[in-house]
């Protein structure tokens, strides 16, 4: 009985920190092989996508204090959530101390490391986030250029956590987080040039709303800062401190909100958003810092959370050249945007592809309406995009066939049209259809005289089709 209670607890320990960890899980970059390579991997796949270019990668800071991150949900040891699933996580500390359970007290590696950058430095002195007298320690820094083809606009989900919460608020040893862009090259963005923008500010939180009105019904207050220990925080009784942006942060000291997550402290889960402007370059720097000292650990996760992007897919088409075959068209490609083997063609409107030229050539060997598709399969985020347009072959005499000896008359008409077929030993249909190609009309051809004097005046196509189903003539038909 003794083994059994012995092997029962076991096994408890074993699920339940199994359980706990399973929670957050965290690769720091220390672990990859090829630390630019697999950089740029999380920038594509977590951040960006894979429909921009990536360069010039540069990351300034101790390997285990960035990587990526993966997150599930578990009510028993996270009532409160922590809604972002996977992306990048830096600190300025190890990535593993933002891990649960919060209960060791301020789990905090120290590098002992200052980051001297006096543009850092000002902005946050003149944004009342730091003293003038503060120095900077700890910092992770990633950078990067970035360009897309695409007129596209990307959504952000970040997190801002820390150990300083809530004993050491204050401006003399405030860790902060700022996401700054500055466009390089050619002025081709309005909104961006040569001087660095933080585009994640607290002002730019377009989730606000929903924040105040799920968790603050009587609205929250929001001062434009950069983000930090002491621009969001809440109210303290122990320092008679009023709370700043309040409604963005969580209290998480020993665990008691989400005991996934390491810090005692962080915000609820902050949307910006970065449009990038076709043709435009941009320079990207994200840092996240230690302030006044390096006894703390702060981190931010982040992850894209939307894309949406303005593709305009197009194409134009030459007169059909009609030849012993049929009626050859040339199809040309204006979409917005460069296609890189992902375009698919389908003449025939039979789901099938027929090609995947850029700028194709078919040969219709049948007269009447053919619907044409170009199709473009986005494979970064799995999204197809079509456009589709009717094009109107006129009667085709091929090549294994003998010449029609149909024809229509009179046209232009007013009131009835005469047919020069046999109809004696074959059955023939007749379709009438507008220029949008919607039959109108549809009939055995019983006699040699067809009436059209209930129509409207306009134009209107004919087909006439064997008994085999076989269209064996098309033509614009002028009614007056």
């Amino acid at each position: 009985m003794l083994m059994i209670n012995r092997l029962l607890l076991i096994i408890f320990f074993i699920c339940f920190f199994t359980d706990v960890k399973a929670q957050l899980e965290v690769v720091p970059l220390s672990d990859s092989g090829d630390s630019i390579e697999t950089l740029e991997s999380l920038i594509v796949e977590e951040l960006f996508g894979c429909d921009i270019q990536v360069s010039n990668i540069n990351y300034s800071g101790n390997e285990n204090a960035i990587g990526n991150f993966n997150y599930t949900q578990n009510e028993s040891i996270c009532s409160g959530g922590f809604e972002l699933d996977r992306g990048i996580l830096m600190t300025t500390g190890l990535t593993d101390y933002a891990i649960g359970p919060n209960n060791d007290g301020d789990n905090s590696q120290s590098w002992g490391l200052e980051y001297i950058d006096d543009f850092l430095h000002d902005y946050l002195v003149q944004s009342d986030v730091i003293s003038n007298s503060t120095d900077l320690y700890d910092a992770s820094v990633l950078e990067f250029d970035i360009e897309s083809s695409l007129l596209q606009s990307i959504d952000f989900e970040v997190v801002f956590g820390s150990e300083e919460y809530v004993e050491w608020m204050s401006p003399y040893y405030a860790d902060g987080f700022c996401f700054f862009v500055s466009e390089i090259g050619e002025d081709v963005d309005p909104n961006f040039d040569m001087n660095p923008i933080n585009i994640m500010e607290t002002g730019d939180v377009f989730n606000v709303s929903n924040i105040v009105n799920s968790q603050f019904p009587f609205g929250c207050e929001i001062t434009n800062k950069p983000i930090s220990v002491w621009t969001i925080r809440p109210y303290s009784e122990m320092l008679n401190m009023p709370g700043m942006n309040e409604c963005l942060y969580l209290d998480n000291q020993n665990g008691e909100f989400c005991n996934a997550i390491g810090y005692d402290g962080y915000t609820t889960p902050m949307l910006f958003s970065f449009t990038l402007v076709p043709e435009a370059k941009y320079h990207v720097k994200m840092v996240v810092f230690d302030g006044g000292g390096t006894s703390f650990d702060s981190g931010v996760f982040l992850k894209r959370s939307t894309v949406e992007e303005s593709i305009n897919i197009d194409f134009t088409w030459s007169e059909p050249d009609y030849n012993d075959i049929g009626a050859t068209v040339a199809f040309s490609n204006i979409s917005s945007f460069n296609f890189t083997g992902n375009c698919f063609w389908d003449f025939n409107n039979d789901g099938n592809v027929d090609s995947e030229e850029i700028n194709p050539i078919y040969t219709f060997e049948e007269p009447g309406i053919h619907v044409v598709t170009l199709e473009f399969f986005n494979a970064c985020t799995g999204l197809t995009t079509s456009i589709s347009y009717e094009i109107i072959i006129d009667q085709i005499s091929l090549a294994d066939s003998t010449p029609s000896m149909i024809s229509v008359f009179p046209n232009p008409t007013k009131d009835k049209l005469n047919l020069t077929v046999d109809i004696s030993n074959m059955n023939y249909s007749v379709e009438f259809m507008d220029v949008s190609g919607r039959v109108l009309k549809n009939l055995s051809l019983m006699s040699s005289v067809i009436d059209v004097s209930n129509f409207k005046q306009g134009v209107y196509y004919i087909s006439i089709k064997n008994d085999s189903g076989d269209s064996i003539y098309f033509d614009k038909v002028i009614v007056l």
